[in-house]
């Protein structure tokens, strides 16, 4: 039986084993299609295929799979198998969508109301380009696959401008990481409020990723912080939820909502290939 003591190599170590500095040695970074992403597209939190798409990256695992491995060792050299060629990760440039006060703001109205609708679906047509989907496999996430795939996008851009718009661009914030601008959304003033509730009891809003541990410290605060924190909470959450959640009370259930509007806030990158 294997040595239980002995810790299980991780995947880093494993592709070092094999001669491999980083595991993205192994793979190869090929043009692709649509048909590239479907093999991925379960994997990302969009259900619906990227539209109008211009361009798509894959990472693909070239290796030889185990029937060839074992014809090599048998010294076959009669067999000739394709290459497995399994897509690890895939990248998907679309055209950008028409309008986006984000956009508007990071290039000071350059594609704003000034302009007739005809000329200005064309100009950002002519210069610009939306990373709309990036996905990896789980198998290779952790590894950074995410970050080099943006930055092959961004090594030879086809536009003037390349953007993306992150609903967890706040918590894993890959795309800054590849070279591009972020540009957090304004937080709304009933957001900003309750994040500061938070912040006077020693919380934060990214505490909120971790639930459980969060509940917890709240329980234990002192009641007259913990009530009202909670009526800040209820105020927050009726301002969000709309007039179907008055009678919500569970706090609980709020802070639930409240973890998924905070964490989920969408921020928007740019890279300005001019620069």
């Amino acid at each position: 039986m294997p040595d239980s003591s002995t810790p299980t190599p991780t995947l880093r170590e494993r592709f070092r084993r094999c001669g491999a500095s980083h595991p993205a040695d192994v793979l190869r970074l090929r043009s692709g299609t649509l048909a590239d992403y479907a093999a991925l597209a379960e994997h990302h939190y969009r259900s619906k295929k990227p539209a109008t798409a211009t361009r798509v990256l894959v990472f693909e695992d070239t290796r030889p799979g185990l029937v060839e491995r074992f014809d090599a060792m048998a010294g076959d050299k009669t067999q000739r198998h394709p290459t497995r060629g399994e897509v690890v990760g895939v990248l998907v440039e679309s055209l950008p969508a028409l309008s986006c006060r984000m956009r508007d703001w990071a290039l000071h109205e350059r594609y704003g109301g000034h302009l007739d609708p005809g000329p200005r679906a064309q100009l950002l047509n002519d210069e610009l380009r939306c990373i709309s989907r990036v996905v990896i496999d789980p198998r290779w996430r952790g590894l950074g696959l995410a970050v080099r795939l943006v930055r092959e996008a961004l090594r030879e851009p086809t536009t003037l401008f390349t953007e993306a718009l992150a609903a967890m661009g706040r918590v894993n914030p890959f795309f800054a990481r590849a070279g591009m601008t972020a540009y957090p959304r304004p937080a709304h003033g009933h957001d900003a409020r309750f994040a500061a509730a938070l912040g006077r009891v020693g919380l934060d809003p990214r505490d909120l990723t971790v639930l459980e541990h969060t509940w917890s410290r709240i329980r234990a605060l002192h009641d007259p912080e913990r009530r009202w924190l909670f009526s800040e909470l209820h105020r927050w959450y009726r301002r969000n939820a709309g007039r179907s959640a008055i009678h919500e009370t569970d706090p609980l259930t709020q802070l639930t909502v409240a973890r998924q509007r905070l964490q989920l806030e969408p921020v928007y990158y740019l890279k300005d290939h001019r620069i």
